[in-house]
């Protein structure tokens, strides 16, 4: 595997790590606010809409942290570029990762990884037919 390719991998699982912190640290913050709600009014659902409390979760509630990824499009990338891109995809895949993950990686749209992953499978298929047929035309010789 390259090295780029091995950054890349440990990109995206820092980025889903620090997500992770930041969602944790998000709910951290947002329990506390129930409790404060929930030990002035007993519950949640009858604290006041006005009141500080209720606000504050709503204004947390907008405050959570999204994951996101990078998205291109093949035709969006060079020739050489998206070669390369599509060399990676069958790497990962062979790896073992998903393909959601593998455009996640990479930062392409996942219907990019997936018809790159399915045209690699047909490919390698079509090789395989190919060779059982000429491995039987052997055999047959042979006879």
């Amino acid at each position: 595997m390259s090295k780029l390719l091995e950054l890349k991998i440990r990109n995206y699982e820092k980025i889903i790590h620090d997500h992770n912190r930041a969602n944790k640290h998000f709910y951290d913050e947002l329990l506390v606010l129930i409790q404060q709600c929930e030990g002035r009014y007993k519950s949640v659902a009858e604290a006041p809409d006005d009141s500080p409390e209720w606000q504050a979760i709503v204004l947390k509630r907008t405050e959570r942290p999204v994951l996101s990824f990078r998205s291109r499009k093949m035709g969006d990338m060079s020739a050489r570029e998206a070669a390369k891109i599509r060399r990676e995809v069958v790497e990962l895949y062979n790896c073992g990762y998903p393909t959601a993950t593998i455009a996640h990686i990479l930062g392409i749209r996942v219907s990019t990884a997936g018809r790159t992953i399915v045209n690699y499978q047909h490919q390698i298929n079509y090789q395989n037919t190919v060779q059982s047929h000429e491995r039987t035309r052997q055999l047959g010789a042979n006879k």
